[in-house]
């Protein structure tokens, strides 16, 4: 009885030491690494104890590039389908809202191209897994079927079928500008005498600004901070906003237009004392005359 029992305590041991380096190792443990570890286990109860750990599912083997096999632990969802399905699904579970490419795909499981394809097609059917056309690529990335993917890969909110929306992004500029201006010109209206607190008032934060795209609906999708925060750098640049130090923005200052009389070219002109209607040197026959009226 003792002898079972000591044989029993002996294999949950060698199993609990097995499970605690390969959960060490993030990236996986290849054999070689895994025999260096556990110098005190002998390599039958070594090969036992991953040879349970492999029929329970808590320890999956996973091909890394070069075909260097590594034990690594299973964090995939058990799904219903060939061993061929469960790995593929696992390396596909495992990147999560990035996505995986093809090629991974093929050197994490090692399948040859017709059993990834057909293995792929079957996680398709089952709708366990979609795919994603990445901005930027006509190659398609897989990805779990519930997740939404990364931003990095469909581009964000100011992308549609792969395209950048210039005319909504110019919508919000000109939203986001329209509401700091009005803003600007309230806190100028509320504090005449006061120039402090008009500079204090027309600043606002960005939640502001969000808050009032969503109430008003300006965009059928949602609008994250981040998303608009983009927009805000544009609109810096463009001179429509201006942002200090703690992250408020308020309207630029509208910019004075200048007087056309400013630049007319008879100021600077070293004949003008000479030039007269209907005479040799006259405006008619100006062509610093007629390329500034072509301006205006």
């Amino acid at each position: 009885m003792t002898s079972v029992k000591e044989e029993l305590i002996s294999e949950v041991e060698s199993e609990a030491q097995v499970m605690q380096i390969v959960q060490a190792a993030l990236e996986g443990i290849d054999m070689d690494a895994l025999t260096s570890m556990t110098p005190g286990l002998p390599q039958v109860a070594r090969q036992n104890a991953i040879n349970s750990l492999l029929g329970s599912k808590k320890l999956v083997i996973q091909q890394a590039p070069g075909g260097l096999l590594r034990l690594k632990v299973n964090t995939s969802q058990q799904i219903a389908g060939t061993e061929e399905e469960q790995v593929i699904y696992g390396l596909i579970e495992e990147s999560k809202t990035r996505g995986i490419w093809i090629k991974e795909l093929r050197d994490g499981s090692g399948l040859n191209q017709l059993q990834l394809r057909k293995t792929l097609k079957s996680l398709e059917t089952k709708k366990l897994i979609k795919t994603i056309k990445a901005v930027g690529t006509t190659k398609k990335c897989y990805i779990v079927f519930d997740l939404e993917p990364d931003m990095s890969l469909t581009g964000g909110t100011f992308y549609s079928d792969q395209q950048l929306d210039s005319e909504l992004i110019n919508t919000l500029i000109s939203v986001c500008g329209s509401y700091a201006s009005s803003r600007r010109k309230h806190a100028i209206e509320s504090n005449p005498n006061n120039i402090q607190m008009q500079r204090e008032s027309s600043y606002i934060r960005p939640q502001e600004i969000a808050q009032f795209i969503t109430e008003k609906r300006v965009l059928n999708v949602p609008l994250s901070l981040e998303d608009l925060e983009r927009i805000l750098e544009v609109a810096v640049l463009d001179g429509t906003i201006e942002r200090r130090a703690d992250g408020k923005i308020r309207a630029c200052a509208p910019r004075s237009s200048i007087s056309p009389l400013v630049s007319v070219p008879c100021a600077v002109c070293p004949v003008v004392e000479d030039c007269r209607p209907g005479y040799v040197i006259s405006p008619q026959s100006c062509d610093y005359m007629k390329n500034w009226l072509a301006e205006l």
